[in-house]
């Protein structure tokens, strides 16, 4: 468990210094990655589920990689008065 912690800790560094996420294939070539493809991702199992646990064990490197910006606060419009429904007569039966 110490390694997976030390690996994930490293990755999350990294992915947060290059300010994105990436992919397995720009994960193999990229010159200055802290440690290789296999050892990143033997402990996980996938690389998806080692992008899951940096999510959930450092959300701030997360949201570095991910530049997430927060949603501007939209305020609700005031709802427009109901129209009165007009009245229907009934109808008469025929005979």
């Amino acid at each position: 468990m110490a390694n997976k912690k030390i690996v994930l800790k490293q990755l999350a560094d990294y992915f947060a210094k290059k300010g994105q996420m990436m992919s397995p294939e720009e994960y193999k070539t990229a010159a200055d990655a802290p440690i290789r493809f296999m050892i990143a991702k033997r402990p996980f199992g996938s690389w998806a589920r080692m992008q899951g646990m940096i999510k959930a064990n450092f959300p701030q490197q997360w949201e570095k990689a991910n530049k997430i910006v927060p949603a501007p606060v939209v305020k609700p419009k005031a709802a427009a008065p109901k129209k009165a429904k007009a009245k229907v007569a009934p109808k008469k039966a025929k005979k």
